[in-house]
């Protein structure tokens, strides 16, 4: 009779599970030194291992003639418990075996002595299904069972289990295996199969699997089923994977702000019958390679695509589109059918970071204008401006209309007068002004962060913008109502929304130290 390839190839003894050595080496120790604990908990991820070692436990701790604290897998007992004919060994899944009853039928025959082995073995799997009152009726078993019972249980969902139970068992945390040691066994498997697979196709079912032994050995025998052999176009095609290309593919147009090239991507899957879902989740992981890839300075390992794409962005540009996209991802959780207009939603933003106004797009802006990445779209051409001459106005009673105050106001703030600057004095509590003003609205407290300001003997605030986009963010009338309000108290004069200029500050410009915008009471 066929048997799938992960039973088939099920390890048999410790030393033949792969990626858990720091589990296999003590229960080894246990086994050879005779000090076998009475209650197991194994926790970890789905497929690392977790009933493997625990079927290797029930054989080791019941064989006749154990080598080196791994079974010798010739004995009766050996033979019996692989074979599943021992009575002595209980599996019992807590999915469908969850209630009180059954917890109290359970507790009833552990008071039997075995009838062929040395040890009686109770595995209970996916052990967080059991209801409450299910696990008040096994503490007291849990705690004090007889001398010839082993509780061996496994949970994919640690935090569900009661604190009263972990208490009372070994704990062993199970790991996602590395895929390099995925990929060795798959070797080992297809060599002894007779299945062909080339490394890239291998590479693809490791980084699938997710670091699940199970999840990788039943994809691959689902790739080798047509007989043929097993390469990356054909694996892609199979298991509905992306190729590399497609994932670099879409950064590059989110790096170009392509709205139109990063939606045609988005089609392109879902005209291939790809799954939204799963594609999402590969294109945060290609992501996330490219946030490691650039927050490491490239000590990140990592394809060549990744780090070619990555190179387009600032750690703060991706952290944002992680962000986006795993928002996104939630909302598809939430609303499966609705996954492709949260796709479409989420690239929209990413590509065209305007439309989205959470602190996290406003930061990634300011760090690509810092950074000087930003691709602005291409304007026309303005007519070259000459610097306006200013002239001292004469005095006059005519009252200037509003439209008239604004285009005074804009051309103060683009060239002030010599004689105000010559006049201009470091506001030296500017940083009592930036807090004020960021327990008022946290915005711009962040944006004034960055700036610095002067004053003259005009009573005019001239504040010094680190770039053009802070300079427009706090320009507006808003802002400069609420700037104007912290500032006169601070200052001990009146200051107007219209007093207030804003400017790009020069690159022989230095902020003072943040001592010296401090007053202290000497001063």
């Amino acid at each position: 009779m066929y048997q799938a390839l992960y039973r088939k190839w099920r390890p048999s003894t410790f030393d033949d599970v792969y990626g858990q050595e720091h589990i296999t080496s003590i229960l080894k120790n246990e086994v050879e030194n005779g000090k076998l604990s009475h209650a197991y908990l194994f926790c970890g991820p789905r497929g690392t291992g977790k009933t493997t070692c625990a079927k290797i436990i029930s054989r080791a701790a019941n064989c006749e003639h154990p080598v080196g604290g791994n079974p010798c897998g010739k004995c009766h007992s050996c033979i019996s418990i692989a074979e599943g004919t021992a009575t002595d060994v209980i599996e019992m899944d807590a999915a469908s075996n969850n209630g009180v009853d059954n917890i109290r039928d359970l507790r009833d025959s552990v008071v039997y002595t075995p009838a062929d082995l040395k040890y009686r073995v109770y595995i209970i799997d996916e052990v967080h299904m059991l209801s409450p009152s299910a696990f008040n009726a096994l503490l007291k078993t849990l705690e004090e069972p007889p001398a010839h019972v082993i509780f061996i249980l496994a949970t994919t969902e640690l935090q569900k289990i009661p604190a009263t139970v972990l208490s009372r068992c070994q704990r062993f945390d199970f790991r996602r295996v590395a895929p390099s040691a995925i990929i060795s066994r798959m070797k080992t498997v297809c060599a002894g199969e007779g299945i062909k697979a080339d490394e890239g196709s291998l590479e693809l079912i490791a980084r699938l699997s997710q670091g699940g032994f199970r999840d990788a050995l039943n994809m691959l025998e689902y790739c080798a089923g047509g007989g043929h052999e097993i390469t990356l176009k054909n694996s892609i095609a199979l298991l509905g994977a992306s190729p590399i290309e497609l994932l670099s593919g879409i950064c590059d147009k989110i790096a170009e702000k392509d709205i139109s090239g990063a939606l045609e991507k988005l089609d392109e899957v879902y005209a291939s019958s790809r799954d939204i879902a799963v594609f999402w989740r590969e294109l945060i992981s290609f992501c996330r390679d490219m946030m490691l890839y650039i927050a490491t300075r490239g000590n990140y390992s990592c394809d060549v695509l990744t780090a070619r794409s990555a190179e387009h962005f600032t750690v703060a540009g991706i952290l944002h589109i992680l962000e986006v996209f795993t928002n996104a991802e939630g909302d598809m959780s939430k609303l499966p059918s609705g996954a492709k207009l949260y796709a479409e939603m989420a690239l929209v933003k990413v590509c065209d970071p305007s439309l989205d106004e959470s602190i996290s797009s406003l930061i990634a802006r300011v760090s690509a204008l810092e950074e000087g990445t930003v691709k602005a779209p291409p304007s026309p051409a303005e007519p070259e401006r000459r610097s306006p001459t200013l002239v001292k106005p004469e005095k006059s009673n005519k009252i200037l209309s509003a439209a008239e105050n604004g285009t005074l106001l804009k051309k103060a703030e683009a060239a002030p007068s010599e004689d105000n600057k010559n006049a201009q004095k470091s506001v030296r509590n500017w940083a009592e002004i930036i807090r004020k003003a960021e327990q008022k609205d946290i915005s711009v407290g962040s944006f004034l962060k960055e700036t610095f300001a002067f004053t003259d003997d005009s009573e005019r605030l001239y504040i010094k913008c680190p770039n053009e986009f802070a300079k427009d963010m706090l320009s507006t009338d808003e802002r400069r109502a609420l700037i104007a309000s912290v500032a006169g108290p601070v200052l001990g004069r009146t200051v107007t929304p219209a007093n207030i200029i804003f400017s790009k500050a020069e690159a022989n410009e230095k902020r003072m130290p943040i001592n010296d915008l401090i007053d202290t009471e000497d001063n």
